[in-house]
């Protein structure tokens, strides 16, 4: 039975609401705002929740929490990096919250960390209020880029990293671009020989095509393409994928035992995990395959559309 936010207590003005579908919200009761900028970019905020910990959204999007961030950002990192031989310089696009660059340091191999981050803002307020994030931007290997991520990556010059990897939102506005066959041959171009690049490629529940979509230009760049997932449940759909493009070992076998010290106090991932996240569900592996696999009907478009869908059918006659 649904249960109103006031008859528990909670005030509605304290409530946070992201409208992930046309016909489905996530809605958290949040204990203290702790930040909200309107950067050049987009509105930027920050809440103390108790369900998920501290929240990070953008434009009223969650982008990351302390309950969940882990199962994101380990399977981003971790799959691609173990596929390296030696990952010794390694790129994030996007990745303001910290969260990726944390994961990266755990492997003892890198000496240098590039975030490629359009927002200035995002970093100053996660390094503020997201308690991992100032120890990993502080650390003496991470440079901090800010701008457009896109073209930071086609002024690198050939085969300048091990391992690029691909933090972005969903693909709208600023962000599409780094969902683009243009970007991905970049990405390919300024890798090394062996060298990795792993996207995220959001949910097939919610965003097949999106899914289905970095699938196919990482096939037409990469001798070999791996996709992982994870769950999420903060996210819209909540199975999350990532794709991965291999120049040298498929991401997808078992990593050396040696390598695997350093990542056994993690969270999500483990060596036994490690295989079985590449082991797909059978939708999953029909809606990469096949361009004519159907939708979920009411999941159809980009988060972001799906929000104007959304905000544009409650102002219709009837609606309060």
């Amino acid at each position: 039975m649904p249960v109103d936010g006031e008859e528990v207590g909670i005030p509605l003005s304290a409530w946070f609401q992201e409208q992930q579908t046309p016909t489905t919200q996530l809605r958290v009761a949040y204990e203290r705002l702790l930040a909200r900028e309107r950067s050049r970019y987009q509105e930027v905020a920050l809440y103390q929740t108790a369900a998920f910990g501290r929240v990070l959204t953008l434009d009223d999007v969650i982008m990351t929490t302390e309950a969940d961030e882990f199962a994101y950002h380990e399977l981003l990192v971790h799959p691609a990096l173990l596929a390296c031989p030696h990952p010794r310089s390694v790129l994030v696009v996007g990745g303001g919250d910290g969260g990726a660059v944390r994961e990266v340091l755990r492997h003892p191999e890198v000496e240098a960390v590039t975030v490629a981050e359009l927002d200035p803002v995002v970093v100053r307020l996660c390094r503020q209020h997201l308690p991992w994030a100032e120890r990993a931007f502080g650390d003496r290997r991470v440079h901090l880029a800010f701008g457009d991520a896109s073209e930071f990556v086609r002024r690198q010059p050939s085969g300048s990293f091990d391992a690029v990897l691909v933090d972005a939102p969903d693909p709208v506005g600023h962000a599409s671009v780094l969902f683009s066959p243009a970007f991905y041959q970049d990405c390919r171009r300024v890798l090394r020989a062996g060298g990795v690049l792993a996207a995220q490629s959001d949910s097939p529940y919610t965003m097949p095509e999106v899914t289905r979509r970095v699938f196919g230009q990482l096939r037409e760049l990469f001798p070999v393409v791996r996709v992982c997932w994870s769950v999420v449940p903060t996210y819209a759909g909540s199975l999350w994928t990532f794709t991965l493009g291999s120049l040298g070992e498929d991401p997808a076998r078992q990593p050396p035992p040696e390598r695997v010290g350093p990542l056994l106090n993690c969270r999500y991932w483990t060596p036994e995990l490690h295989r079985a996240a590449f082991i797909l569900p059978a939708f999953v592996q029909r809606r990469l395959l096949d361009p004519h696999a159907p939708h979920l009907p009411h999941y159809q478009g980009t988060r972001a559309e799906r929000m104007r869908a959304a905000k544009s059918s409650s102002t219709a006659p009837g609606m309060t």
